[in-house]
């Protein structure tokens, strides 16, 4: 209407005419748009859709960047593998969702990445390594992992059939098990001391562990003197151990979060985050797919064990070894009973999240499944038919469905939406072990890697180490230390009782190289006996020892 005909109208006497039709336009065009707002705000409301929680931490294993940082280089490090030929990394890779792409695990002995590995035989024993069982599962939102009370616990369990509980134990099973680190190199029981033996041999894990657990650092400075008779340790080796190895791993592990998906965006408030085919797959997801009934909150999963009736394809869990030592698949994977021995959960398996999903094929626990259609089929029909199961057996959230072609492509288009194309694992270029990275062959270079680890030994921390000269010595020694800021110093001759006999340092010092002369006697100026004896130095965020041989 033009504005003369509006002036015409209004002069005429319609005025209130007018008035009451442009009053009922923008009514509707309200209308129009609060419905707009609503239709969003019903869809997270009527669904409950929250973001991530906060990382649940242990209390022995809180943040700390230092240990992350440890924990991504013994990730990648093949020194964890008993053969040196395979690392945590090996089966859980970036380019593959921290999984790995194969219907089945290929661990120790194989050779290539990804789909392409094919197994290979043991440098040890000359043996065929078999393939894992099971299918390898994303370390993505292990974090979130729940326990028997349903929510995300530092105690959640792990694997398909919940054998471990928590980051920390999970992490060290890995080293123990022939097909998946360990290979022929030594006994299971034998596994994570030798590991550990090896780290302990190599400086500048001994450095990187110490920086990444102070506190048992710490307390172990303040031991020294009565782990004289220790000669296969020295005192900053003894910091490696299996709980600081599990924790360091877990560290890593348990930061690989996904919060940046087209969902979380959506949940955030962005309404044009996820298309119109995602928003109508959402609702299918919760409503006639019934998925949520299993894959709930926003980990997409609710951690318990079921019984799906998915096909039996790989080996199975491999029965008592034979007299030759190889393990004999028994073709059936029984499931959560071999952990708990309870009949109900034969053949069980986790519910695992869907965040990454798309990034993670073959699914189930066998990978029986290579696509998100087939998946999709499969609960559509309403799950399995595995012969080896009972009918009556199969769980009871499993039943025909009914979708349509159109319901199953929305519901496909809203599973790509959980998946986080931002999230970066950078592999390090190079490794304290001086092995080659796990998976570095497949690393994208626009993707940039992880600093290099002696750039985390240089950059704004002190040396933890201190050298002597000579030592044994019979009257004088010569203490040389390096400080990379300045800072109060403190330097204490200890003997093997764990009594002071000497402090020879107490004084802030500026950054450099210093030597401080010690001529073995206490603070008396009396000459000590021979033995052994302990120079320990001491700053605000370090501290770093030396062992000395006195001879008279």
């Amino acid at each position: 209407m033009s504005s003369k005909l509006i002036c015409e109208t209004l002069g005429s006497g319609n005025r209130s005419f007018v008035i009451r039709d442009y009053l009922k336009h923008a009514l509707w065009l309200l209308i129009f748009l609060c419905l707009s707002v609503r239709a969003e705000d019903d869809l997270r409301s009527r669904y409950n859709l929250t973001p991530l929680p906060p990382i649940p931490y242990p209390v022995n294993n809180t943040y700390n960047p230092d240990r992350v940082e440890l924990g991504r280089l013994l990730f990648f490090d093949p020194i964890l593998g008993g053969e040196k030929d395979v690392a945590c990394g090996t089966c859980h890779l970036p380019k593959f969702g921290m999984a790995d792409g194969r219907r089945l695990a290929a661990g120790t002995s194989g050779h290539g990445f990804g789909p392409d590995r094919v197994l290979g035989f043991s440098a040890v024993s000359g043996d065929t390594i078999i393939e894992e069982p099971r299918h390898t599962m994303t370390i993505f939102n292990t974090a979130f992992n729940k326990d028997e009370s349903g929510e995300p616990s530092t105690k959640g369990f792990m694997l398909w059939d919940g054998k471990d509980r928590g980051l920390e134990a999970q992490a060290l099973r890995a080293i123990i098990v022939r097909v998946e680190l360990r290979g022929d190199a030594y006994p299971r029981e034998m596994a994570v001391d030798s590991v550990l033996a090896r780290l302990r041999s190599i400086p500048d894990y001994v450095e990187l562990f110490n920086r990444a657990f102070p506190a048992e650092a710490d307390s172990v400075a303040r031991q020294i003197p009565r782990m004289a008779c220790q000669w296969d340790t020295t005192p900053l080796q003894s910091v490696i151990t299996r709980s600081t190895l599990g924790r360091a791993i877990a560290a890593f592990e348990r930061e690989l979060v996904t919060d940046n998906s087209p969902y979380d965006r959506y949940v955030a408030g962005d309404d044009n985050a996820i298309t119109e085919s995602q928003k109508r797959g959402l609702e299918v997801f919760f409503e006639k797919g019934n998925c949520a009934s299993c894959h709930s909150g926003p980990e997409f999963s609710e951690g318990r064990f079921r019984v799906q009736g998915v096909e039996q394809i790989g080996p199975g869990q491999p029965l008592a070894s034979t007299n030759t030592g190889t393990p004999r698949p028994s073709g059936r994977d029984r499931g959560r009973f071999v952990t708990s021995g309870n009949r109900e959960d034969l053949f069980a398996f986790r519910t695992v999240s869907l965040r990454q999903v798309a990034k993670t094929p073959p699914y189930m626990h066998d990978g029986a499944l290579s696509t998100l259609e087939e998946v999709i089929e499969f609960y559509d029909r309403g799950g399995g038919d595995e012969e080896s199961i009972d009918p009556e057996r199969i769980d009871s959230n499993l039943f025909s469905l009914g979708l349509t072609d159109g319901e199953k492509d929305d519901l496909l288009h809203f599973l790509e939406a959980l998946t986080d194309e931002t999230i970066q694992v950078k592999l390090p270029p190079r490794v304290p072990s001086g092995l080659k990275p796990a998976g570095i062959e497949l690393v994208d270079p626009g993707l940039g890697l992880v600093a290099d680890y002696s750039l985390l030994l240089q950059a704004g921390k002190t040396p933890t180490s201190i050298l002597t000269y000579p030592n044994p010595f019979n009257s004088t020694t010569v203490i040389n230390f390096e400080v990379l800021h300045n800072g109060q110093l403190d330097l204490i001759i200890y003997n093997v009782l764990g009594q002071k006999v000497r402090h020879l340092l107490a004084k802030d010092m500026t950054a450099g190289r210093h030597s401080v002369q010690w001529d073995g006697s206490d603070e008396n100026r009396t000459h000590l006996a021979s033995g052994v004896y302990f120079a320990v130095l001491r700053g605000a965020r370090f501290s770093a020892n030396q062992r000395l041989l006195l001879l008279r």
